[in-house]
């Protein structure tokens, strides 16, 4: 007989016990998954210096640069750019394109483009977006009894026809080299189901309707939740947004008054973040700095936002000598724009000689033909006196008929007071009697005593082709007849110029742009009608577990551009 090891026995044993039949031991089985808690809304405080007023910016009156940013997440525009410059459709399907066959150029220099639509786009309050809603958005910009304003694109179409309820057919008046990025408010959309009957019935109230302000209906990723004047209004994400929910549930945005009280929030942690005109750049950098002292990683995003710049005056010079090219370039070549910049923006703030900053893909075309102008003293002063500035034993300048040289420099904002001292500085040590003078509040409003300033005006334009141009265009000269409005301050002429402006402004072919730009970029740092100084920055600046934000588009359009890729932790 054969003896079982204890263990073996019990081994056995158990196999025994697993199979037999109905009184057998189950295994236990686990048994469901507890479901995991719903994870806690997400919310993104922002902090803006002023409460908007319309959140449409052809209707006017709204405090602009905040409602551009809050309006980015609220609607959308048949395209928009991104922060590289590549523009991309938004409620379009498509962009027009020359190689499809949706974009054509006439030879009498009329156009044709042909926008297909989204077909999953909705209201607010879920009634379909159509081609109807856009073509209603003309009609009203066009009309001038509306009130409207910024009316660029909208004049430059002759009509617009809808085969049917998702296609645009577009007819223009002239060649429009950006009919395929049509980015502006021009053609809306507005909703023709809220607006139609009170724009047929009564333009007063339908341009002061609570539409554009506290009863918002839009077609972007977040939907108007609530508006407390004076205090905040609040974002709701629109769950039927066409790409999707955004991935922030709520964003808060605070109207904080000043940017004394906006960093206090910032570093008090009660607001997450804030846009580029928010503060100031130093301001954000000081923000930034104490958070990164705290052990934290917040975002900063630095962008160029405006050409610093000093206009001429042309049309009464005094010193009449300004109008010498000699001596604007010794006036240029005087200024340590370097140490401007060292000093106002840490050298963070890059330096120019022309229009086209270096980060944009333009400057490949132009760089080769810019003049520019280094910090030369010596070479400063040999043009100054070829201009007929001379320096005398008591180491002033004088002119031909020896009086003392007096430039007044002319500014529109106080915030200017340390840039102003810095060209005082420089000039002074060339020998120029400077005057630094900062307009009063009164003095601003009156545009004609504005046009009439003697010899230089720091100003600056944003990076967008059109304000650009009117820097130095002669049709923007400022006159009793335009009601001395016109960007053109200085009423600089040069028909070079002008053709140059003409031409590219109906450029549609990229060889052509290329040319033109580079045929305005040698003419303006060889003739310096303007003086450059050195690009402006900004700061976008979140806290520590914001991801997501990748600042304002190129040419600017608002922070909020790509706001339901945001997230926060």
């Amino acid at each position: 007989m054969t003896r079982l090891s204890p263990s073996t026995f019990l081994l056995a044993l158990g196999l025994a016990l697993l199979g037999c039949g109905p009184s057998a031991v189950n295994p236990i089985q686990p048994g469901p998954a507890a479901p995991a808690p719903p994870a806690a809304p997400k919310t993104l405080t922002f902090a803006v210096p002023d409460e908007p007023g319309p959140l449409i910016s052809t209707i006017g009156g709204s405090s602009r640069r905040v409602a551009e940013d809050i309006a980015n997440a609220v609607h959308q525009h048949l395209a928009n750019y991104d922060d590289t410059g590549r523009v991309h459709p938004m409620l379009a399907s498509e962009l027009p394109s020359t190689e499809r066959g949706t974009w054509t150029v006439r030879p009498d220099g009329t156009m044709q483009t042909t926008y297909p639509l989204r077909r999953d786009v909705t209201w607010h309050d879920g009634t379909p977006f159509t081609a109807k809603d856009v073509v209603f958005a003309w009609a009203v910009t066009r009309d001038p009894s509306a009130g409207m304003a910024d009316r660029v694109v909208a004049d430059l179409i002759s009509g617009i026809t809808t085969p049917d309820d998702f296609t645009l057919v577009i007819e223009w008046a002239k060649t429009y080299p950006f009919a395929n990025a049509i980015v502006e408010e021009d053609l809306g959309p507005y909703p023709v189901h809220l607006l139609e009957s009170l724009y047929q019935t009564d333009h007063e109230r339908f341009r002061n309707a609570n539409y554009w302000t506290t009863q918002f209906v839009g077609l972007g990723p977040y939907r108007l939740a609530e508006w407390e004047l004076g205090s905040h209004l609040t974002l709701q994400k629109y769950d039927r947004f066409h790409a999707g929910p955004a991935k922030i549930d709520t964003i808060v945005v605070r109207f904080l008054g000043d940017e004394a009280t906006i960093v206090a929030n910032l570093l008090a942690g009660t607001v997450d973040g804030v846009n580029p005109n928010g503060i100031t750049f130093n301001e954000a950098l000081l923000v930034k700095s104490e958070w990164e002292k705290a052990g934290t990683k917040p975002v900063g995003i630095v962008q160029t936002t405006h050409w610093r710049i000093m206009g001429t005056q042309f049309r009464v010079p005094n010193p009449r000598e300004i109008t010498d090219v000699r001596i604007r370039r010794g006036l240029l070549h005087a200024l340590d724009r370097k140490a401007m910049v060292d000093h106002q923006f840490r050298g963070l703030a890059p330096l120019s000689d022309t229009f086209v900053p270096q980060e944009d893909p333009k400057w490949d075309w132009v760089k080769d033909v810019v003049t520019r102008y280094e910090y030369d003293p010596a070479r400063a002063q040999q043009l100054l006196a070829e201009g007929g500035w001379t320096r005398g034993s008591d180491g002033a300048l004088a002119d031909a008929s020896g009086r003392r040289v007096s430039i007044p420099v002319w500014s529109s904002s106080r915030r200017t007071e340390d840039e102003l001292a810095l060209i005082g500085d420089y000039w002074k040590q060339v020998g120029a009697d400077v005057q630094q003078i900062i307009l009063t509040s009164a003095q601003n409003n009156d545009r004609e005593y504005q046009a009439n300033f003697p010899a230089f005006f720091t100003d600056q334009a944003s990076i967008i082709f059109r304000n650009l141009m009117n820097k130095t265009y002669s049709g923007n000269c400022p006159t009793a007849a335009t009601r001395w409005i016109g960007g053109n301050g200085g009423c600089y002429s040069n028909p070079a110029v002008d053709r140059a402006v003409d031409a590219l402004t109906i450029a549609t072919q990229q060889g052509d742009q290329q040319r033109l730009y580079r045929e305005l970029v040698k003419l303006q740092t060889e003739e310096l009608p303007i003086l450059p100084l050195y690009f402006l920055v900004r700061m976008s600046l979140f806290r520590d577990g914001v991801t997501g934000v990748k600042g304002d588009t190129n040419p600017r359009t608002g922070l909020m551009w790509n706001v339901a890729e945001w997230d926060v932790r």
